[in-house]
């Protein structure tokens, strides 16, 4: 009898073809399962392309995590697989109540998501490990120049508050703000998103650079794989720096021309972009499923395609809205 196991992606959002590429790996391998969504709005096109869709509170909401042990009991999901950032710490912080209801949590330890939310902690990690990185700067210090500067929020997702600042009267204005801020160096230069693949052992096995051709909305639009070594071989030591991570790990660089990679960002998830590293041949939704099988995946660091161009178009979704999931 073939084996049974359900997936639940939590704040699905857009995710159709991560969706898509869970079901199509059940079916590979044989297994029963389903694959379920969750997202706190019924407008989150995703919803209507997995098996079951559940609305929940929002991440912030001091229910969300009640919330999603309560699918996760009823459903009998074997796999959760979190997809944006305010969700990781407390669900990372909450692996022990999953697993004591058969769930397990694709999510690397607290400590590590402590580390990658704080953009400022993140930095000071990379630099602290001897891994390019660009610097942090005081206010005053950024004033002095070279401009242009980067301001981002430091417990920011996606590209939401980040900007370039040219000169010294933007970045008074910009410094008013009560969002929280940091400020870093510009490194000029080609700019690459990185999915690297931890095992369940936490130990780095693939590492997959795409380069960022266009970006919309704060998601690539366009986007090819480069056989980068230098920027593969310094992912794969932030990730094993980080220590007991799992899973996909998300991390952006920038390589100047008479220089090596400088990371600004890494995120302990799968990354809006991960389609084009999967259909490369790194299997990321195969490789953990038959981690937490039990089984030992097939897995290459140089088994991917170099030069595969992913460009990205709008498909629509169509439901009346008594068929849209409603709120408890």
């Amino acid at each position: 009898m073939a084996e049974t196991l359900n997936i639940l992606l939590t704040s699905i959002g857009r995710r159709v073809s991560l969706a898509e590429a869970f079901r199509k790996t059940l079916t590979e391998l044989g297994l029963k399962g389903r694959v379920f969504g969750a997202d706190w709005s019924a407008m989150a096109p995703a919803l209507y392309v997995v098996d079951e869709a559940f609305l929940v509170p929002g991440v912030n909401s001091k229910d969300y995590t009640d919330s999603l042990l309560d699918i996760c009991r009823k459903r009998e999901v074997g796999l959760l697989v979190p997809l944006i950032d305010p969700e990781l710490l407390p669900l990372a912080r909450a692996r022990e109540q999953f697993a004591a209801i058969g769930t397990r949590i694709i999510i690397s330890a607290p400590d590590v998501v402590e580390t990658c939310r704080d953009k400022a902690k993140a930095t000071e990690f990379m630099l602290s490990n001897g891994i390019g990185s660009p610097r942090v700067l005081t206010y005053e210090e950024a004033l002095k120049g070279p401009f242009p500067v980067v301001v981002k929020e430091r417990g920011g997702s996606s590209t939401r508050n980040v900007r370039q600042v040219h000169q010294a009267a933007m970045l008074k204005f910009v410094n008013r703000s009560k969002i929280d801020l940091i400020i870093q160096e510009y490194v000029p230069g080609t700019e690459y998103t990185v999915d690297i693949y931890a095992g369940f052992d936490g130990v780095p096995r693939v590492a997959v650079p795409r380069q960022r051709i266009q970006v919309r909305a704060g998601e690539v639009s366009k986007a090819k794989t480069v056989r980068c070594q230098d920027v593969i071989d310094e992912a794969m030591r932030l990730v094993q720096s980080l220590g007991r991570c799992m899973g996909v790990i998300t991390a952006q660089c920038r390589v100047p021309p008479n220089g090596g990679p400088k990371f600004f960002d890494v995120n302990p998830r799968f990354g809006g972009g991960v389609p084009l590293a999967i259909e490369a041949g790194a299997n990321f939704p195969r490789w953990i499923i038959e981690e937490h099988l039990g089984r030992r995946p097939e897995i290459r660091a140089d088994g991917w395609q170099d030069g595969l161009v992913m460009l990205r178009y709008d498909a629509a979704v169509f439901r009346h809205v008594r068929d849209m999931p409603q709120e408890a």
